[in-house]
């Protein structure tokens, strides 16, 4: 009887636990200028990440990119690797120097003549960007979050803003666990991607 009260005691503990998707669309062109990226290319940049969090940065991107291919099986991308080598073949690296630090803390928009040699580069209309912006244990819960930026370099526009965010504990009671971080940033990414444009 002990040994089942105590089991039930445990699966209530666990059940209560649970990581919350708190992830947004912040921006969407006005005219957004296809109805459907399925089929479309887009090159997908390293993961940018604050200092504090590049330890944690390569461990972000594999787990995004890995969601994205996932959930996006229609879309071809350029992964981070791939992006990243045509852009030192084409001799263009002090160009994404650039872009990455006037992009860090999506505040300034990439000039145009920019995307455009980015573009020719990456033989791709589409360019993601995303930056790991937050990894912290807020009142005892893991918080993630994933800023991004969707570009259309044939037209220079950013056709879109997101934010995949994440909240959560790996136990809720006698004492709250924070979520661990793999667990954490799974969900983060995937409501991301979701709130990509279909």
């Amino acid at each position: 009887m002990t040994k089942l009260f105590l089991g039930g005691f445990l699966w209530l503990l666990t059940a209560c636990a649970g990581i919350s998707d708190l992830s947004h669309a912040n921006y969407q062109h006005p005219v957004f200028f296809l109805d459907d990226l399925a089929g479309e290319h887009m090159a997908v940049l390293p993961m940018a990440a604050p200092k504090k969090y590049q330890p944690y940065q390569a461990a972000a991107e594999a787990m995004f990119y890995r969601v994205l291919v996932e959930m996006r099986p229609a879309l071809h991308t350029l992964s981070p690797e791939a992006t990243l080598k045509k852009i030192q073949e084409s001799g263009l690296t002090p160009l994404y120097d650039t872009f990455r630090q006037n992009s860090a803390l999506f505040q300034k928009m990439t000039q145009e003549q920019d995307l455009t040699q980015l573009k020719a580069a990456l033989a791709t209309r589409f360019l993601l960007q995303t930056r790991l912006d937050q990894i912290e244990v807020v009142e005892g819960a893991t918080h993630i979050r994933i800023l991004g930026r969707l570009f259309d370099m044939e037209r220079g526009d950013i056709l879109w803003e997101g934010t995949g965010e994440s909240r959560g504990y790996l136990f809720l009671f006698l004492p709250r666990v924070p979520a661990n971080f793999e667990k954490a940033i799974e969900v983060a990414s995937r409501g991301f991607v979701r709130t990509l444009p279909q």
